[in-house]
C-alpha cells in the first residue's frame, strides 16, 4: 500500500459580502467563472441554480476537478469550494481575487489534502489469456 496524494480542497467562508452582487446571481456567477478561468483552471461545464426568493448555487466542472459557490444574499455570505487534483496550481491568488470581487469583509479558509491508501497498480491484463 502507498499513500497517494489526489488533490487539494479549499473550503472558504466569505462573510460581509456585497449583498447587491449576491442578489444578482447571473453577474455573481459570471464573475466567479471568469476568476476561476483567469487562475488557469479549465472550465468544461457550468451551471447556475437559483433559489426562491433569493440565493443561488453556481458550479463549475473543471478539467482539474470542480469549483462551487453557494450564496445567501440576505446574510452577505457565500461558501466557496475549490478542489483541484493538480497540486501544482496555487489557488491562494484565486481566493484573494474572489475576496476582492465579492467585497468580503471576512474570510475563513480551510485546506484539506485529499489522499488515499491504494494498492500498487497492476496491469488489467495480468493473468489474462491472450
Amino acid at each position: 500500500m502507498k499513500n497517494l496524494k489526489l488533490g487539494i480542497h479549499y473550503i472558504c467562508d466569505f462573510s460581509g459580502c456585497d449583498r447587491a452582487l449576491l442578489l444578482n446571481s447571473e453577474r455573481a456567477h459570471g464573475l466567479f467563472a471568469e476568476a476561476v478561468r483567469s487562475a488557469g483552471l479549465t472550465v468544461v461545464d457550468e451551471g447556475l441554480y437559483k433559489f426562491s426568493p433569493h440565493g443561488f448555487t453556481s458550479f463549475l466542472l473543471l478539467a482539474e476537478s470542480h469549483a462551487g459557490l453557494h450564496a445567501w444574499p440576505e446574510y452577505g455570505y457565500c461558501a466557496i469550494d475549490l478542489f483541484t487534483c493538480n497540486p501544482k496550481i496555487d489557488l491562494k491568488p484565486l481566493i484573494r481575487k474572489l475576496k476582492r470581487l465579492f467585497k468580503a469583509q471576512h474570510i475563513a479558509v480551510r485546506k484539506a489534502e485529499r489522499a488515499a491508501q491504494v494498492a500498487e497498480p497492476t496491469s488489467i491484463l495480468a493473468g489474462a489469456v491472450v
